[in-house]
């Protein structure tokens, strides 16, 4: 009688252990952070579920059951949807872009003085390691403060 009374304790309250335990998981993503990419949120959402919707039935074998199916789901179908949207996009902006842009040599560019070069449709101050002549190709390789370090372009 006394294991019957533990299985029926234990039966009828596992569906607030799985929702505590999906708390737990929740609480876990807040503190630490985005770095597990919200798989903490998830799962602990699908424990809270699978708790909530197996309640009635007093059964720890189903709320396994849904909640496992849950799990398993968000795993191998949700997961990749949620990582996808959650990504930083990482692009180049301002001065970054510019860099692998061609342009033209406006004003003539040795190693000892800067020139100007058109990249676009703006005009930047250039620096280089060889003499470059007015209308040449060049290509930026990098930037120095307001200054673009060019090069010529490889077969121009």
């Amino acid at each position: 009688m006394a294991e019957g009374v533990a299985v029926l304790f234990s039966s009828s309250w596992i569906w607030l252990v799985f929702v505590v335990l999906g708390l737990l998981l929740i609480l876990l993503e807040l503190i630490i952070g985005v770095e597990t990419g919200f798989d903490l949120v998830f799962l602990g959402s699908a424990f809270i579920l699978g708790g909530l919707v197996t309640w009635p039935a007093h059964s720890w074998i189903l709320t396994l059951i849904i909640t496992s199916v849950i799990c398993t789901a968000y795993i191998f179908i949700g997961r990749r949807y949620v990582h996808r949207w959650a990504a930083v996009r990482k692009s180049k902006t301002n001065v970054d872009a510019i860099v692998g842009r061609t342009g033209i040599v406006l004003q003539s560019i040795s190693r000892n003085l800067d020139g100007r070069v058109k990249v676009g449709n703006e005009d930047w101050k250039a620096r280089a390691t060889e003499d470059i002549e007015e209308g040449i190709e060049i290509v930026v390789t990098g930037v120095s403060g307001a200054t673009l370090i060019v090069e010529k372009t490889k077969g121009g």
